[in-house]
């Protein structure tokens, strides 16, 4: 299903959110090469350890380069999605905000691959399942969301079945990356991938086939939501368009929505000089959501 969007004025004040975005608890989810990365938790108020909440994980965008896109935050906590986390925990969500090694970073010292950061929001979800009781998180309502370079690495949670992982609740690619092919001028990034196993004997062709989430998609993909600008000069509507058509082809469901007259970025709060498409953006997740909740809890007839 394709939802066409037309901007108009919205009411929400963002700005508690934007202000709580440093999260409640930060964890070290693994280290490598004596770097700690972090998983930062976002707890409802008066969260109760003992209750059931429905969780979010946030998978930040930046070019696989940045998770900061406002110079004066310093120090972890301070990604572009956490504002939509604390949105979300005052909503009675356990949310968690990835962090993950990023390219300027590591690039030159440690060869850093697209690769790495897979393994990290892989192994970062695999943190969040071993500890479902104590941050009090409902294995079976469970959503993830990604944006930009981050909906890449959300795509590919939801879609590498060759590596598995959760069978989320719905998965939301927003702007996302979803097809590395040459045509959309993103198979530059493909040789940033191992070079060694089972993709050694494989062209860049066959590489960005296998490393597209839009490729990936089976018969038991989760169920996904495509939120797109389709004014995007940053990563082109055809990236959610192409997916969403595979995901149609193959039974699965998927609501695109199109954003008019919005660019990339949309959703970054504190970037974005589209606050209306980013209003518009949040009131979509919250239908999205909210559609999810009332589908399971429907009467059986």
């Amino acid at each position: 299903m394709v939802i066409e969007h037309i901007l108009k004025d919205e009411s929400l004040d963002l700005a508690p959110y934007i202000a709580g975005h440093t999260g409640d608890r930060a964890v070290t989810y693994k280290v490598v090469d004596n770097e700690p990365i972090h998983l930062s938790f976002f707890y409802p108020p008066h969260f109760e350890p003992n209750r059931r909440y429905p969780a979010f994980l946030f998978v930040h965008g930046g070019g696989w380069r940045s998770r900061k896109i406002f110079a004066d935050q310093a120090g972890w906590g301070g990604d572009h999605l956490g504002y939509l986390a604390r949105y979300y925990a005052d909503r009675s969500f356990v949310c968690v905000s990835i962090d993950y090694r990023l390219a300027d970073k590591y690039a030159q010292a440690a060869g850093k691959q697209l690769s790495d950061l897979y393994e990290d929001c892989y192994d970062a979800v695999e943190y969040v399942l071993r500890h479902l009781a104590e941050n009090g998180i409902d294995e079976k309502n469970i959503y993830l969301l990604g944006e930009s370079a981050g909906g890449w690495l959300a795509g590919a949670l939801a879609t590498f079945h060759y590596r598995p992982t959760h069978q989320f609740k719905k998965v939301f690619l927003v702007n996302a990356i979803t097809d590395l092919s040459n045509d959309l001028g993103w198979s530059a990034y493909v040789p940033q991938y191992p070079d060694n196993g089972a993709l050694a004997s494989l062209s860049i062709e066959k590489r960005a086939e296998f490393l597209s989430p839009d490729q990936q998609i089976t018969a038991s993909t989760c169920p996904v939501v495509l939120i797109h600008g389709a004014n995007d000069r940053c990563v082109s509507f055809l990236h959610s368009e192409r997916f969403h058509a595979r995901m149609e082809q193959l039974g699965r469901p998927c609501h695109l929505h199109r954003l008019e007259d919005t660019d990339h970025a949309f959703l970054l709060a504190e970037y974005t000089d589209n606050l209306s498409a980013c209003l518009l953006g949040i009131r979509i997740l919250d239908k999205e959501i909210q559609y999810a909740f009332d589908e399971e809890n429907a009467p059986i007839e």
